[in-house]
């Protein structure tokens, strides 16, 4: 059963505010262990595919290709 976007966010903030998961301050450049660094990726990645399929049914995709309008003179 796939979860719901909300569920996804219940579960990233869950996460987040645990103790456990933070590094102690001064001890590294990130704000998270690499464990909940590594958790919070993958939700982050299933939120935008849930939110890519939502776009899908609801006939409205946005193309995964990502910015091609780039304009510049450099050769």
């Amino acid at each position: 059963m796939k979860k719901t976007t909300a569920e996804w966010q219940a579960i990233r903030i869950a996460i987040e505010s645990d103790p456990a998961n933070l590094n102690q301050p001064g001890t590294s450049l990130f704000i998270y262990t690499e464990k909940a660094r590594k958790k919070l990726d993958k939700i982050a990645r299933e939120i935008t595919n849930n939110m890519a399929e939502a776009r899908k049914t609801a006939g409205n995709p946005v193309p995964c290709d990502g910015y091609s309008g780039r304009q510049s003179n450099r050769k």
